[in-house]
């Protein structure tokens, strides 16, 4: 297990040494992992080293990426492994070839992780709110809560400006034409001229009939904007005088993609994006006991392979077209597994310096961030993994009883978003979270102290 680091200047140094400075293509981060693309795989010694380096709790190369798992400060040690990179990082990214696969999951983590703890933040103001009106009808109707309303939704409402920033670092464009495409999509004057078109109104452009699609909340119409821009504008960079570059080029960008976007991408891949959703919720309302098992069951092998990003796109659809959804309802009972399992450790192994790592790993458990958990103490030992994966199948079961969903969006699904399946329309959906989360931590604790843990590992 890691131990705890303030060098992260030193850790970034020392990765970028051990793997080759030239052989770094790019850098990326998300909650617990510094995620690198490099030219060639380090080899097996190379690999061990990193792992045994302060801080590192382990390390996997998946889905295209060099994954180093550093835990919550994986934030600083990116930004100084970015300060040793400079302006070159990525220079070189199109020599490596990727499967479609991989570079979807890539981007998927590049896009999401830098602003996932700004919409747990947010999501946990909303949960806040729905505590408070249960239990105090009233507050709803002042002002105050009309304030902490409008900042929690923010985040949700300009989520494409966000991606905008995210997805031109990833794609490397130009930020402020990316940002200005996605603002004019999140423009309050196209939501007046869509509700038009959603009346019955035949609106064109250049003699094409618009869609009805609206951008505010949505994912992959503002992502797939910036990738086809990042193509729009290496071209335009390409033919384009100098002496009219920094002119052309955002005027270029932005009266053709905006419009191309809401003629083309954006409903394209919002299509894309309900279709996912659909065929989820297709599975969870027609057999909601098998979408249980399987989410609460497995969700956490998605999370050991780093590929976890990927259902982003669908839970995001869900809440702004249904206002809510079971995904994470389920996903919950996975994550607060993991963190009972350690706490079953505690309770189980009879070594000190495991019973303080799995009381660490534990309690961040309960904050939504499993890794720690996974390879600090359940992966490691393995039986406690398993007892965790059962756990969360059984738990999240539990609460497919009950129709349980989720009524706000949890950036880092676990304990304290529980509140988010609170709602006065599915009075069940609350108790039911709180029945699954029960048996979750008592099914997985019983479990570890049934089939124990390997006491023999080193």
């Amino acid at each position: 297990m890691a131990t705890k680091i303030r060098d992260y200047a030193k850790l970034a140094a020392d990765i970028r040494e051990a793997v080759g400075p030239d052989n770094i293509i790019s850098a990326a981060n998300c909650a617990t992992r510094l995620r690198l693309v490099l030219k060639e795989s380090p080899s097996a010694e190379v690999t061990q080293k990193i792992s045994e380096m302060p801080a590192v709790i382990k390390v996997m190369e998946n889905g295209g990426q060099y994954q180093i798992v550093i835990g919550t400060h994986a934030k600083d040690v990116y930004e100084e492994m970015a300060k040793l990179m400079g302006d070159t990082a990525g220079a070189e990214a199109a020599e490596v070839k990727q499967g479609l696969f991989n570079r979807i999951i890539a981007a998927m983590s590049a896009v999401f992780a830098p602003f996932i703890y700004i919409l747990a933040a947010a999501g946990l103001v909303q949960g806040m709110l729905i505590i408070i009106t249960h239990f105090a009808p009233a507050f709803a109707e002042t002002g105050t809560y009309a304030v902490l309303s409008f900042i929690s939704w923010t985040p949700f409402t300009f989520m494409p400006i966000m991606i905008a920033v995210t997805a031109s670092r990833h794609f490397k464009c130009n930020t402020f034409i990316a940002m200005w495409c996605c603002m004019a999509l999140t423009n309050p004057d196209w939501g007046s001229i869509a509700a038009r078109i959603a009346d019955g109104e035949t609106i064109k452009f250049l003699g094409l009939p618009m869609a009805q699609t609206t951008y505010t909340s949505s994912v992959l119409p503002p992502l797939f904007l910036v990738l086809v821009l990042s193509y729009l504008e290496r071209f335009l960079n390409k033919y384009v005088p100098d002496i009219a570059k920094a002119l052309v080029v955002p005027f270029i960008s932005a009266i053709v993609m905006v419009p191309l976007t809401i003629l083309v991408i954006g409903p394209v891949s919002d299509a894309v994006a309900m279709g996912i959703a659909n065929a989820y919720n297709f599975l969870a309302n027609n057999v909601p006991a098998v979408a249980a098992l399987l989410v609460g069951g497995i969700w956490q092998v998605f999370v050991i392979f780093g590929v976890h990003w990927g259902v982003t796109p669908m839970n995001v659809a869900n809440f702004a077209k249904y206002g809510c959804d079971s995904f994470q309802a389920f996903q919950t009972c996975a994550v607060i597994a993991q963190a009972a399992a350690c706490f079953g450790v505690v309770l189980k192994t009879k070594k000190k310096d495991m019973k303080s790592v799995a009381l660490s790993a534990g309690l961040t458990g309960i904050f939504g961030i499993t890794e720690p958990a996974i390879y600090g103490v359940t992966l490691r030992l393995k039986k406690p993994f398993v007892a965790g994966c059962i756990g969360g199948a059984i738990g999240a079961l539990v609460i497919s009883f009950f129709n349980t969903k989720y009524y706000v969006y949890a950036g880092l699904p676990g304990l304290l978003t529980t509140v988010n399946a609170m709602s006065d329309a599915n009075p069940s959906s609350f108790t039911g979270m709180m029945i699954g989360v029960l048996a979750t931590i008592i099914i997985t604790i019983v479990l570890v102290q049934i089939i124990g843990c390997d006491e023999k590992e080193k």
